[in-house]
């Protein structure tokens, strides 16, 4: 099951036992050394409550609107899920952090990002793109051509972005075959 981090975010969570609202999604967090989905940061009540951490391990399931976990104990911490509390004293960002190639080439700044929770891992990229003439400007990068996520940077592999770009002028050329014919 993927779902875009935009999705997420401002998402409610609920108790199964009671039915109750305890928080909204703050910040997915992953481990930017392999891509790994760790969990939230919720906001406890509604809107200036403390900050509380939600381990992926223990959301029970999702619907458009509410993200459900089996009791309000299993919000912890921040300091108490160790592997959150690291990924975060990390302080590094995804969305928004800046996209280059191996080579060099800036690609532009991730504006979403999609995670497979039967997998919980990361697997795309959004990246607002102005630098490649495409008929679009968002690039859709596949985790596997992440090769490292760094605080000023994420790095990705040229060889990927060559076949997204070539995929892309071909759904063009198509596009415009339609369009003329």
């Amino acid at each position: 099951m993927n779902r875009l981090a935009s999705e997420l975010i401002n998402r409610g969570v609920i108790v199964r036992q009671e039915s109750a609202l305890v928080g909204r999604v703050q910040e997915v967090v992953i481990n930017p050394e392999n891509g790994q989905f760790l969990g939230f940061i919720i906001r406890e009540g509604f809107g200036k409550g403390r900050l509380k951490a939600l381990a992926e391990k223990d959301v029970l399931g999702f619907n458009k609107q509410f993200i459900l976990i089996p009791n309000y104990n299993t919000l912890g911490e921040i300091d108490e899920i160790v592997r959150i509390k690291n990924a975060l004293d990390q302080k590094i960002p995804i969305i928004k952090n800046k996209v280059y190639t191996i080579s060099g080439v800036y690609l532009g700044k991730v504006v979403d990002f999609a995670l497979d929770f039967s997998q919980a891992r990361l697997t795309r990229l959004y990246v607002e793109s102005h630098s490649i003439k495409r008929f679009t400007n968002q690039l859709m990068i596949n985790s596997a051509c992440i090769v490292s996520i760094k605080k000023d940077k994420i790095t990705v592999d040229d060889t990927c972005i060559k076949n997204t770009e070539k995929v892309a002028m071909k759904l063009a050329s198509t596009e415009k075959d339609l369009v003329t014919n």
